[in-house]
């Protein structure tokens, strides 16, 4: 006897443990062994209904179910299964079709109905198509086809529960995923071409909704709330909030909106892509108020001289860039020469700061032992003037004294180079020569800055002097005498820096051009000889 030829139907004549020891000597056997044992841990703790109206095969059944399921229920006709699932709600469903009072396809269908989770299998001795239909119609798990095999039997039982166990651990996750989802701080929408699709739990509450079919029939359009702020993100005239960040999703923006008792609250706000939706979107709302920037972001009042600004609040803000990944940039000079890089924050801590960023700018952070930082999401720019660690290896930098600047060099409109260390400069003051220690700070087509051991006696603001350069970035000489007027002082431990502006005929102006120009290109090649140890 082999074990094809051995079904339920002919284990009347035969013992349980008969059929299990023939098993053992054939090919098939080994598999169903196999497949047994599987059975056998993965059903603990599972339930089983079994419904059946024949006697000797229900009893024999019966036998074999209970030495795998922890809790088996057995029925004789399709009224009393659904009693049975009605009470206990047990995890796979095995039944006849054939059956009394209610057949087992129409018990199928109220139990899918109940519980669409169950697993039901049928069995019958016909394989007619409309059982077969009405099978895949009612999404039942396995339709076999009597006399049914053992090996058959507990294999799409031990499907069954790994099926279930499977959807188990889906509802799980998703149970937790869901759960993370409405309880934490941020407020998180998914939109499709701008339309919401998902929100969690403090969006639904700040835009007052119980779910997004109530978000989308009262707010068409989410950004409706964005209210217009100096540096903000909002509807504008000439572009909307959504097309704003479809220009670059990469950035992060400030949002600012008035919550139930008036308040004005800023976020900000990040947009992620998901990968292979182009359409999608998803939106973070970070909520920044209590760091009090939104007067800082004021254009109107950042304007004004006013260096009341909160480190805490500075490094809060650093903190939010650095959680949404967000790019900073990284600014520096080099004799004149603007060097600029992104750069990503490692750490903030205190009034300390580490950044990773390129070679390039690593070595003219180091030149100039200082940096400025830039982004989207600061009111204004950040100067770092104490470097503490650069490290080549690691392509990170170490930064401390950091503090918001109201102005800085990013914002020239004319560029500064330091010239040639060769160059010689004289200052007339009336009909005085100046006697003292002087040097050229930097140079640009409208203004020179001097450097002075000694301020020149009655110098005044405003007043006129005459100042001659002598410059050597070509075999030859650019001499350049110029009348200038005296625009501002600023007084250093040792020395005096002095800005003039430069009143120069076309001629003249035509030839700082050309100095310029070449003496930017001798610096450039220094910077990148400098980069390579040469």
């Amino acid at each position: 006897m082999i074990l094809s030829k051995l079904t339920l139907n002919s284990v009347e004549s035969v013992r349980i443990y008969v059929i299990i020891y023939i098993v053992k000597f054939s090919k098939r056997g080994h598999k169903t062994m196999s497949t047994l044992k599987e059975l056998q841990q993965e059903a603990h703790g599972m339930s089983i209904l079994y419904v059946e109206d024949n006697p000797s095969l229900q009893k024999n059944a019966t036998k074999l179910l209970e030495k795998f399921f922890s809790v088996v229920y057995v029925a004789s006709d399709g009224a009393e299964g659904l009693k049975l699932f009605q009470q206990h709600r047990p995890h796979i469903v095995l039944t006849d079709i054939k059956i009394p009072h209610l057949d087992g396809m129409e018990m199928a269908k109220r139990i899918h109905h109940m519980a669409p989770d169950t697993k039901i299998i049928v069995l019958s001795a016909f394989d007619e198509k409309k059982y077969l239909y009405k099978a895949i119609e009612l999404c039942l798990f396995r339709f076999l086809k009597k006399p049914v095999s053992l090996h058959d039997l507990s294999t799409v039982l031990h499907q069954a529960i790994l099926q279930l166990e499977h959807e188990r651990k889906v509802h799980l996750f998703q149970a937790q995923l869901g759960s993370i989802f409405n309880y934490q701080s941020s407020m998180i929408i998914m939109l499709k071409k701008g339309k919401p699709l998902i929100a969690n739990q403090p969006l639904l509450d700040f835009y007052h909704v119980e779910d997004v079919e109530e978000l989308n029939e009262k707010h068409k359009d989410i950004g409706e709330r964005f209210l217009e702020h100096d540096g903000f993100l909002y509807n504008q005239p000439y572009q909307t909030w959504l097309e704003k960040i479809l220009e670059d999703r990469s950035k992060i923006y400030n949002v600012k909106m008035e919550d139930d008792n008036g308040e004005m609250k800023h976020f900000i706000l990040k947009c992620r892509d998901i990968p292979k939706k182009k359409d999608y979107g998803v939106l973070s709302f970070d909520d920044v108020t209590e760091l009090n920037l939104l007067e800082i972001f004021d254009t109107k009042r950042s304007k004004q001289d006013k260096q009341i600004y909160n480190t805490k609040a500075m490094l809060d803000l650093l903190n939010v860039i650095q959680r949404n990944n967000a790019k900073i940039s990284l600014h520096n000079y080099y004799k004149g020469i603007s060097i600029t890089n992104d750069a990503v924050i490692i750490n903030v801590d205190e009034d300390f700061l580490e950044l990773k960023t390129a070679y390039t700018q690593q070595k003219a952070i180091q030149y100039e032992q200082k940096t400025l930082i830039t982004s989207e999401a600061l009111p204004q720019p950040i100067v770092c003037d104490e470097v503490v660690k650069i490290s080549f290896e690691k392509q990170s930098v170490e930064l401390k004294g950091l503090h918001f600047v109201s102005t800085s060099p990013i914002t020239r409109e004319t560029i500064r180079i330091v010239p040639d260390a060769t160059h010689q400069v004289t200052l007339f003051f009336g009909d005085t020569k100046y006697s003292g220690d002087l040097s050229i700070v930097d140079i640009s087509l409208n203004a020179v800055k001097l450097r002075l051991s000694v301020l020149p006696a009655g110098l005044e603001i405003e007043d006129e002097v005459t100042i001659d350069m002598v410059f050597h970035n070509d075999k030859r000489p650019l001499i350049i005498n110029t009348k200038a007027k005296f625009f501002r002082k600023r007084e250093t431990k040792h020395s005096f820096e002095l800005i003039f502006m430069l009143e120069m005929d076309v001629k003249v102006r035509t030839e700082l051009v050309k100095y310029i120009t070449k003496r930017q290109m001798s610096i450039i090649r220094e910077f990148k000889g400098m980069q390579y140890g040469k």
